[in-house]
Order: C-alpha cells, then sequence, then structure tokens
C-alpha cells in the first residue's frame, strides 16, 4: 500500500499539522491512503492573511500576466494529465476514461478564463453633465474561500478557481476530504505558474474546517458546491459576515420521455444520465417521467444496457463504472434504496450495492415509483433511478416540477411544440432536448432554481458578475 502524507499550502509554505484524517481508496483499500491534518482557525486565519497580501501583487500584475500563468496552468495539466488522471482514479473511483476526461476539461477551463483575463471590459458613458464622464470598471473583490467536492476534484475547482484567478483574486481553498490527495497535486500545479506567495492557499480537513473558512470574517466572498444541508448550514454562518456567496447543491433531475420519442435516444439519455460516472453527479437523472404507453418498451431497454455497463477497478480501460467515493456512501444508498422497497414506493427491478472491500454499487433501476416517494424529493447521489409512469405531457411536467431542487431537466420527443413548451414551462437552470440531463459545456453558464442554487451562475463569462465588483467612476474635466 502506498502511505500518502500531505500538507497544508499557507503562503507559498508546506504546514505540516498532525495527520488524524484517513481516507483509503474506495476502489481497493489496500492500495492508496491518505493522511492529513485538520486546518483549525488560526491556520485558516494565516491563510487568508497570506491571500489578503498576495492579491494585492497579483491584482496590480496586469491582465497579460494573469492570462499568461492560466495558459501555464492548462499546459502543466495536460502534460500531467495521465498521472493526475491515475490518482484521481485511486483516490475517489472515478474511472481513468472519466478522470482523463475531467483533467483535459479542467486544461480548456484554464484556457477559456486566461482569454476573459484579456476580455475584462468595462464601459464608458457620456453625463447628463456637460464635459463629464462615466465609467463602469470590473475589479477584482479580495479574497476568495472556496469549497469544492470530490465527484469532480479537479474540473469544479478548475471553474472557480480560474476565474477567480484571472479576475486579480486571492484565494484560500478547503477541498473534500475524499480528494485531498488530488487537491495538493493540483496546488502545486498551479504554484508551479508562478504566482505570488499566498494567490492560492490550500487548508485541508473534514467539515469542522469547512466551517472555519465560512465562519471567517476575512473572506471578501466564498463559493461552495455540495449537498443541500451543507449549503443551508454556510448561509446560516454568513449571515452576519455578509459576505457574497455562491453554491451550487445538486439536484433530483427528471428525463421525460414522450411517446413519441425515439426510444433508443430516450434509453440512451436514462442511461448516461442515470447510471455513468457511477451517478454521483449533481445533474444526474434519478427520475425517468416516462408515458405508460411506452413505459415497457423504455424500461426493457434501459435495463439491458444498465446490465451491460461493466462495474469494476477505475484503473481498468475496460471499467464503465468505477466504485462510489466511500463505504459509507454505498451504506447510506442502499439504506435508502431498502426503504423505498420496505415502504411499498416502488419495485425494485435491479442493482443494489457488491459485497467485498471496495464500495461498488451495480445500476439500480425502480418502476413504479410513486409520487410521495424519497426519490422524487431526495438527492440519492448514486446509480440509482426509477420510473414514474404518467398518462400525457401535462402530468409529465407536473411530476418534473413537484421537487423542491431545479437543477437539470430533460425531454425526450420528436415534437418541436412540445420541446418548445417544455423550455417554458420545465422549472430548472439547466434544460436539456433529446440529450443526458448529465453533461455541460465549459463556456456556458451553470446554475439552477429552488434549492439547487443561491447566488450568480458559475462558468463562461457569466462568472465575472461573481468574481469581480462593479466601479461606476464619474470624471469632470478640468479647466
Amino acid at each position: 500500500m502506498e502511505t500518502m502524507i500531505l500538507k497544508h499550502q499557507v503562503g507559498g509554505q508546506a504546514v505540516d499539522t498532525e495527520a488524524a484524517n484517513i481516507h483509503a481508496s474506495p476502489g481497493d483499500p489496500t492500495d492508496l491512503e491518505v493522511r492529513f491534518g485538520e486546518g483549525d482557525a488560526s491556520l485558516i486565519e494565516a491563510a487568508i492573511a497570506a491571500a489578503r497580501g498576495a492579491a494585492c501583487q497579483w491584482q496590480a500584475a496586469g491582465i497579460e500576466r494573469r492570462s499568461d500563468a492560466l495558459q501555464q496552468i492548462s499546459r502543466t495539466l495536460r502534460e500531467q494529465s495521465q498521472s493526475l488522471a491515475m490518482l484521481i482514479a485511486r483516490e475517489t473511483g472515478k474511472t481513468l476514461r472519466d478522470a482523463l476526461a475531467e483533467v483535459v476539461r479542467a486544461s480548456r477551463i484554464f484556457d477559456f478564463f486566461a482569454a476573459e483575463a484579456l476580455r475584462n471590459v468595462g464601459e464608458k458613458f457620456e453625463s447628463v453633465r456637460v464635459g463629464a464622464s462615466v465609467e463602469v470598471a470590473h475589479q477584482a473583490l479580495g479574497v476568495i474561500g472556496i469549497i469544492t467536492p470530490w465527484n469532480f476534484p479537479v474540473a469544479i475547482p478548475a471553474w472557480k478557481i480560474a476565474p477567480a484567478l484571472a479576475f486579480g483574486n486571492a484565494v484560500v481553498w478547503k477541498p473534500s476530504e475524499l480528494a485531498s490527495a488530488t487537491a495538493a497535486a493540483m496546488t502545486g500545479i498551479i504554484q508551479s505558474a508562478g504566482l505570488p506567495a499566498g494567490t492560492v492557499n490550500l487548508v485541508l480537513g473534514g467539515s469542522a474546517c469547512g466551517e472555519t473558512l465560512c465562519n471567517s470574517a476575512g473572506l471578501d466572498a466564498l463559493t461552495f458546491t455540495g449537498s443541500e444541508p451543507a449549503g443551508r448550514r454556510i448561509r446560516q454562518a454568513t449571515s452576519q459576515s455578509g459576505i457574497r456567496l455562491q453554491q451550487e447543491m445538486g439536484g433530483v433531475n427528471g428525463l421525460i420521455v414522450l411517446a413519441d420519442a425515439h426510444l433508443e435516444t430516450a434509453a440512451a439519455c436514462a442511461v448516461n444520465g442515470a447510471y455513468f460516472a457511477a451517478g454521483q453527479r449533481c445533474t444526474a437523472t434519478s427520475r425517468i417521467i416516462v408515458a405508460d404507453e411506452v413505459a415497457d418498451a423504455l424500461i426493457s431497454r434501459i435495463s439491458q444496457a444498465a446490465r451491460s455497463l461493466v462495474v469494476g477497478d477505475p484503473r481498468d480501460a475496460a471499467t464503465d463504472l468505477g466504485p462510489l467515493a466511500s463505504k459509507r456512501q454505498q451504506a447510506m444508498i442502499s439504506r435508502s434504496a431498502q426503504g423505498l422497497v420496505d415502504g411499498g414506493y416502488c419495485d425494485l427491478l435491479q442493482g443494489g450495492a457488491q459485497d467485498g472491500p471496495g464500495a461498488y454499487f451495480r445500476p439500480m433501476l425502480f418502476d413504479h415509483v410513486r409520487p410521495d416517494a424519497e426519490l422524487a424529493q431526495k438527492e440519492i447521489f448514486g446509480p440509482v433511478a426509477g420510473l414514474f409512469r404518467v398518462k400525457d405531457y401535462d402530468e409529465a411536467l407536473a411530476v418534473l416540477n413537484n421537487t423542491p431542487f431545479g437543477l437539470a431537466a430533460g425531454i425526450c420527443t420528436t415534437s418541436l411544440a412540445k420541446a418548445e413548451a417544455f423550455k417554458l414551462g420545465a422549472r430548472a437552470g439547466m434544460l436539456m432536448v433529446n440529450l443526458p440531463t448529465a453533461g455541460v459545456d465549459y463556456h456556458a453558464p451553470f446554475g439552477g432554481v429552488g434549492s439547487s442554487s443561491y447566488g450568480l451562475r458559475e462558468q463562461g463569462r457569466a462568472a465575472r458578475a461573481f468574481y469581480t465588483q462593479s466601479k461606476t467612476i464619474y470624471q469632470q474635466a478640468t479647466p
């Protein structure tokens, strides 16, 4: 077994604390063990102070310097993509194929924001006062707190860190405790681009470390991706400080399949959305809302495709689905599934936890799910999906919108009229027509409605609104 002992990175220096936290590889616990300490209040305050000092230097460095640095980070990610992807597979259980694609995506995100650093364009107006002008500029906020999850351990940090750096901010990053080694490797790549010491600080730990970061008065903004309960706690913790807050908190995403749909397309969308990445995507499909007359034909196709997926070692190129992120996650999903069956909320057709030391879980499929089932209201975050049978489009839309979440939603139909009605009527921030609910572009805005999101949008050109503050400047020429 390989043991990695990690250190925090504060002000450009490695900081050692007692390595009391231990995480083992979810695919093979005998392969890798990651040990790291818990970031406490004093460490976090030191990281914020370092970021505050570096932010001034980084803002003054200019847009070309910032753009060059982001391009260098992108190149290094690509150069180290194979080794970083293998680390992701070992630490989080993501398949090697998915991990490699994620690293390339992160590289493209840094490239995108390298260009955005050069396109931070303001506005200039004539004033109503003769001889005066009005200018609007977009300037860095200062110090950004970043909390990221384990399911996309380089892509989600990239789409938060890259815009923060592009617009001249410094960051304090607290990654998931299940992806700490990946975060340490990524921090090393970022620091190799020659940023001022303290521009990117890494503090490691569990929920206590995250809560301490949220409670700090030294941040100018905080961006978080994680669960909805954790998001609620963060809003409470930051309510007094008044800092700018951005949150993405998942979804209970539905895919409508109408009677006129091309069933092969619909089945492919359902399988991709529900089961790829072991269902551990915030945009994953957990609800398949299907017209009664094609439900049996669709479920036959989904069932067959799901059974053909290879569940196994994430380091094996032949594997389609790796393990869940932890044995704890496996046990939690198993309990939820058993509760659905025991309560008579649905019929279990196939799938479930596999025995053994790894956190493996076969794709799970339910039929005849009741509208009041937990599956309709709570994010499962695993390879679990259920069929909700409906009589027509109107009922399908009502079932789709009957959730406090609203991140992603899809429809499979050959009717242009129904597709257009769906675009207007679906209560979600990300809409897919004849595509899986999971899978988004890095240059387009990302976010949901309801309990899925809070604050400004992420990704694409929309990111500037969160990471900068607007200044309106009036100027009168002197005689």
